[in-house]
């Protein structure tokens, strides 16, 4: 007796050519801030993922951050999850860039190499859009 899971079909997230120039604006715009260094969030004195001054330090902070990272990863998860073909190369770029960070603060050491990581994972996601951009996905039902 099979079990009855739910089809799960792709999410089509860049459909339209305004909905990917828009992506392939916003990627290339984060790429090169992430190349001249201003985007890394390493500059911040007040924490690890929550650049916040107000927010109470111990064990509170060290929860909050835990929290918002670990919403962080479901989110990219679930986006990965939900697409298929160039949109999950797209989507697995910028997740990468993302979710990689808090491994620069537990691991000083590891930061030039995920800076780079993140901005290998940028690039391939902004050839990812363009190439959605150049030949659109088909559509499928």
């Amino acid at each position: 007796m099979e079990l009855l899971m739910p089809q799960v079909h792709p999410a089509r997230l860049l459909t339209t050519r305004r909905r990917t120039a828009f992506a392939i604006v916003i990627t290339a715009y984060i790429l090169f801030l992430a190349i001249h260094g201003p985007l890394h969030l390493g500059h911040t004195e007040s924490g690890w993922l929550l650049p916040l001054d107000f927010v109470p330090h111990g064990w509170p902070f060290i929860v909050a951050n835990v929290a918002l990272y670990a919403c962080l990863c479901w989110l990219a998860f679930c986006f990965i999850r939900g697409t298929e073909g160039r949109e999950r190369l797209f989507m697995v770029g910028w997740s990468a860039h993302l979710v990689l960070y808090p491994i620069e603060k537990l691991w000083p050491e590891s930061t030039a190499m995920v800076q780079y990581i993140g901005d290998f994972a940028l690039a391939g996601a902004l050839l990812a859009a363009m190439s959605l951009l150049l030949r659109p996905a088909p559509v499928s039902h």
